[in-house]
């Protein structure tokens, strides 16, 4: 008579430690895989985002014959509208399905308000928003004086990934409004103070013009996110006085020049700043460029409504053209 095999049990040591392992280098050939796979998509979801607004754009151009004002407010200057500091963002509001939002930023500015006293700016616009970067949506930030009156601290509003081009150049030579409109000049991209640009004024080309692209925010530091400590104005659309949403490109994507504005927020690596100076002549120096944490590049919509990846190694002279619109260079690869 014959005697059964002995079964095991279980797995001896060796085995489980070498299952163990086997996992392990699964996983770790795996997660990198899903790494990519995330931010291909959210890369994806951002380039969509930049397509829905530059079809806001044109769609406001069909109505009013020229695209949003850069910026309604002169730099540091309550004219020659008071108190509005808006930017393109609020006119683009009723073509980005929100047009309720629009109507309360539209009742404040009739009542010669500003954008930062209308209630709800802190209202999330999903269109507004890369997906890829960590700080993003920020919506929290308080402002660090009393408001008139008041005595309260105000909330600043949603501040956008999302930035309109100026030019070519630092701000120090956009249009002055006001006591100084007699020795005023304009930038030479699409978007400045009360600009007025229409499709004809692109003597480049609209598919060698840019017309938006990306930045990273900067998180706030002090308590209640920045009452009492540091706020960073970039991408603030409801308080926009330094061209803290626009960009410039006189430095490629994702330069190492620290962004520069007088109201200095907290640099870090991927939204480097440097303080710009007094407001005597913070203009000359201000100034955006374009950033993200996208791999290698970043995201950009041409006047012609067109996106593409645009990347770090973009030849510098081609990229500086991409931001005029009449500056008669020769179209090249990016």
């Amino acid at each position: 008579m014959f005697s059964s095999p002995r079964r095991r049990s279980a797995f001896t040591l060796i085995e489980l430690l070498v299952v163990i392992a086997i996992i392990a280098i699964l996983i770790g050939l795996l997660l990198p895989a899903v790494q990519k796979v995330r931010e291909a998509a959210a890369r994806s979801k951002c380039a969509n985002n930049l397509k829905q607004l530059t079809t806001a754009m044109h769609a406001y151009h069909s109505a009013n014959g020229q695209f949003p004002l850069g910026q309604y407010n002169d730099f540091y200057s309550n004219t020659p509208v008071t108190w509005i500091r808006g930017c393109w963002v609020h006119q683009l509001l009723p073509y980005i399905e929100q047009n309720n939002l629009f109507t309360v930023f539209d009742t404040a500015n009739n009542a010669t308000s500003w954008a930062l006293l209308a209630p709800n700016k802190d209202v999330l616009v999903p269109p507004l928003v890369c997906p890829s970067d960590p700080n993003s949506p920020k919506t929290q930030t308080h402002d660090t004086n009393n408001v008139w009156s008041l005595n309260i601290q105000q909330m600043q509003g949603l501040h956008t990934n999302y930035v309109a081009c100026s030019g070519s150049t630092t701000y120090g030579n956009g249009r002055v409004i006001g006591p100084s409109a007699a020795t005023a000049v304009t930038l030479n991209g699409i978007f400045y103070v009360q600009s007025q640009t229409c499709v004809a004024n692109i003597i480049d080309g609209t598919s060698n013009t840019l017309m938006l692209s990306e930045i990273n925010v900067s998180p706030d530091t002090g308590p209640n996110n920045g009452a009492g400590g540091v706020n960073d104005l970039r991408g603030r659309y409801s308080n926009s006085w330094e061209g803290n949403n626009w960009f410039t490109t006189a430095n490629p994507p994702n330069t190492s020049v620290s962004d520069a504005q007088q109201y200095q927020g907290l640099s870090t690596t991927k939204a480097p700043q440097t303080n710009a100076g007094t407001a005597a002549s913070v203009s000359s120096k201000a100034a955006l460029y374009a950033r993200s944490y996208h791999s290698n590049g970043v995201n950009a919509a041409l006047a012609d409504g067109s996106v593409h990846f645009i990347t770090n190694s973009v030849n510098a002279g081609v990229y500086l053209g991409l931001g005029t619109i009449n500056g008669g260079e020769v179209p090249g690869n990016y």
